[in-house]
């Protein structure tokens, strides 16, 4: 069984990222794969949560969670081009669709007090994304 909650460092997904940056060998294009069909799978959405909530740590200096708080962050902030902000807006905007995210469709499947103590701090920052990729 998988690690599952609603914060956005705690499930696999999000686990795996941060080993990755952790071991210094994760890069945009090692993550590419996740979101290349049109329905984006649980993994796909968790990453995008996660890497939402890391950049928004490097560039709004937004407090960080305790999973992250010992995270080396310098090489990832360095990737985060307007191309890369860009994209990211585009795939957590598909994460908290209600069509074509099966991560959206679980916690739907939860109930709606469950869904939205997932998906409103997802958008409250996905707003604050726009503001950044602007």
């Amino acid at each position: 069984m998988g690690a599952w909650g609603s914060g956005p460092f705690e499930n696999d997904g999000a686990g795996d990222l941060i080993a990755s940056i952790g071991h210094g060998d994760f890069t945009f294009d090692s993550v590419l794969g996740a979101f290349e069909d049109d329905y984006l799978e649980c993994d796909g959405g968790q990453i995008a949560v996660a890497l939402l909530e890391l950049t928004l740590i490097v560039r709004a200096d937004r407090a960080r969670d305790p999973a992250v708080a010992e995270l080396d962050l310098d090489d990832f902030a360095a990737m985060l081009t307007g191309e890369r902000l860009a994209w990211l807006v585009d795939v957590v905007e598909r994460t908290v669709a209600s069509t074509d995210s099966e991560l959206f469709e679980l916690w739907d499947e939860q109930g709606p007090e469950e869904l939205a103590s997932w998906r409103v701090p997802v958008i409250d920052g996905l707003e604050d994304l726009r503001v950044l990729s602007v």
